[in-house]
């Protein structure tokens, strides 16, 4: 059963984000190598957008029927645009500069022709000029706007990669969150995020969490203040995003929210965080407990599970297999 997070989230909205076409110019200029001659455009932005019942598609080519809000121009629609009369060219222009269109990426080293750059100029509609294929060009931008665009939300806690798993220690504050992350990174796991890692939905299934620039590869602990976990351990102890795979709550015996564990299978709930299931095992902290060992052993275990292998029920089925081999034999 799911267990409520009011105490794990941050009060933060989780509606749909927009980016600035400026923004996307700037992070994929080096990569696509853009080139944004009229800068005209740059504050408009993009985002979750519909007329009437359609959702306005977020990147495509060129397309006058229903246009996305960036249309890629590459060699096929240039020579489509060339081929075409002026009253046809009239119509196609009227039907992009009217629509949802907030930018234009010419690709395949094309170039407009003089009435299509000046219809985007006077519409307000940016223009980026690249040499890469109009397929390198539209992969990027998709790429680039579904991470940008997805559904965030802020979540309270230590994010490491442990076992190749992206792992979550939640807890209350105190409660040894960040020793317990220091001593699996002092064991050769690495650290994702600090106090506040960010979750951005990028699947059905892929909550992918990562770590805000000014949290960057710092670890507080309590007594020994802001470590740099980069210059303590090197490159190899951090990693820059994760696909969170398990979450494992502290708790104080004392604190009265410790439900007492199943022997058999553990204290183990669902936790829901933006309409993906997360497995979670809540662990007592208390005075002899190796945490670190019972973390990196639930973490094999949950390994174990993926493939479909479950301890319990197979420690179960042997116990059943035994008490009947055991029983008496039915004299009837």
């Amino acid at each position: 059963m799911a267990r409520p997070g009011e105490d794990l989230f941050d009060e933060e909205s989780l509606a749909t984000r927009r980016v600035a076409v400026e923004t996307v110019f700037t992070r994929l200029k080096s990569s696509l190598g853009l080139y944004w001659p009229a800068e005209i455009g740059g504050q408009e932005t993009l985002g979750a957008t519909r007329i009437g019942s359609r959702r306005v598609p977020m990147v495509g080519y060129l397309n006058f029927i229903h246009p996305p809000q960036v249309q890629v121009i590459g060699e096929p629609e240039t020579a489509y645009l060339d081929s075409i009369g002026a009253e046809q060219l009239a119509h196609v222009l009227e039907r992009v500069t009217s629509g949802a269109t907030k930018l234009v990426v010419v690709a395949d080293g094309r170039s407009l022709i003089t009435q299509l750059r000046d219809a985007f100029d006077r519409a307000g509609i940016a223009v980026f000029e690249t040499a890469a294929s109009g397929h390198r060009a539209a992969y990027r931008l998709r790429h680039f706007l579904g991470e940008a665009l997805a559904r965030q939300i802020t979540v309270h806690g230590v994010f490491l990669e442990v076992l190749s798993i992206g792992l979550l220690l939640t807890g209350d504050p105190g409660v040894g969150k960040s020793e317990l992350a220091l001593e699996l990174i002092n064991r050769g796991h690495r650290l994702v995020a600090d106090d506040a890692p960010e979750f951005a939905l990028l699947g059905p299934d892929d909550l992918n969490g990562g770590c805000p620039p000014v949290l960057q590869d710092f670890l507080e602990v309590r007594g020994l203040g802001i470590l740099n976990i980069r210059a303590m351990f090197g490159e190899a102890a951090i990693k820059r995003r994760k696909q969170l795979g398990l979450m494992i709550r502290l708790v104080r015996p004392e604190s009265g929210t410790l439900n007492a564990p199943d022997r058999l299978t553990g204290t183990r709930t669902v936790r829901r965080i933006m309409d993906v299931d997360i497995p979670e095992i809540t662990l007592p902290v208390a005075v002899g407990h190796n945490l670190s060992v019972l973390v990196e052993a639930a973490c094999r275990d949950h390994l174990l599970r993926m493939q479909g292998h479950y301890s319990d029920e197979q420690f179960a089925t042997r116990q059943s297999e035994a008490m009947a081999a055991s029983a008496p034999p039915d004299e009837s």
